[in-house]
């Protein structure tokens, strides 16, 4: 299995984990599910998108999640919880009738944001981070 998918799995065990959610749980996990589609019932979703005339290069995409990195941190420092949610974008037709984005225009991804709730078990999970040895490799620098 590649390292990134064993990350995925690794933050998803200990969501379902701190949510007491078993893995027979069908229901449970089908509920959460539908949660990232409905943006986790946040009271705000960001949906990025860019002109399609842009969409063919990676400056682009650069730029973009430079712009909602930006966003994300301005957020939390104001108190706001944030969920950066390409799961929110996956039914894109729906989200482009419902906000009105023009066909020429591409959709990117979104973020869900909001009050966090300090109570729901899952917003206490730690995604576990590897060292940067682990995928970097410094060349011409003094450590």
């Amino acid at each position: 299995m590649p390292v990134g998918r064993e990350r995925q799995v690794g933050i998803a065990k200990d969501l379902f984990t701190a949510m007491g959610i078993a893995r027979e749980d069908a229901a449970r996990r089908q509920d959460w599910v539908l949660r990232g589609f409905r943006q986790f019932d946040a009271p705000v979703s960001l949906v990025l998108t860019c002109d399609r005339a842009l969409d063919g290069g990676a400056v682009c995409h650069f730029d973009l999640g430079a712009l909602f990195y930006g966003i994300v941190l301005a957020a939390w420092d104001r108190g706001l919880g944030t969920v950066i949610n390409g799961q929110g974008i996956m039914r894109s037709d729906i989200v482009r009738e419902v906000a009105r984005i023009p066909a020429e225009e591409v959709i990117m991804t979104c973020v869900a944001m909001g009050w966090p709730d300090e109570e729901f078990a899952a917003n206490g999970v730690k995604a576990r981070r590897e060292g940067v040895g682990e995928f970097a490799r410094f060349v011409g620098f003094e450590g």
